[in-house]
């Protein structure tokens, strides 16, 4: 199973101090792999780019984390979120999220999502068997 990153929860670990892949694997009882999509990257570029300093910090050290992952193919243009949806109906994979208005449109869609719960946990919101 893949997971799919975006860009909140790339930053994450920066602001919570969350091993992502020690949760994963605390929360999923399945194999997976954790993938990042092309269109979070250039998401990451553009908060770098224009962010506050501590935001553009933040976005550097959260592409950082990202090149420790596979990055998937995706469109380069367009709404990131819409394109998450898109690719988590394509390969059936799960999104890691901190973003509570895609977590509630994730949900609404019957999509699988990783996300923070608590001070500095993740939990699974959704079923993992489509």
């Amino acid at each position: 199973m893949l997971v799919l990153l975006d860009s909140s929860m790339l930053m994450l670990p920066l602001e919570k101090r969350i091993n992502l892949i020690y949760e994963f694997e605390r929360i999923l009882s399945v194999a997976f792999e954790v993938v990042v999509p092309q269109i979070v990257l250039i998401e990451l570029e553009e908060i770098k780019e224009r962010g506050e300093m501590a935001t553009k910090r933040k976005a550097q050290l959260a592409l950082n984390l990202a090149m420790s992952f596979r990055t998937i193919e995706s469109k380069a243009e367009g709404h990131t979120d819409y394109e998450l949806i898109r690719l988590a109906e394509i390969h059936k994979a799960v999104i890691a999220t901190n973003d509570k208005k895609l977590r509630s449109i994730l949900i609404n869609k019957g999509l699988s999502v990783i996300s923070l719960h608590g001070e500095n946990k993740l939990a699974l919101f959704g079923d993992l068997s489509y």
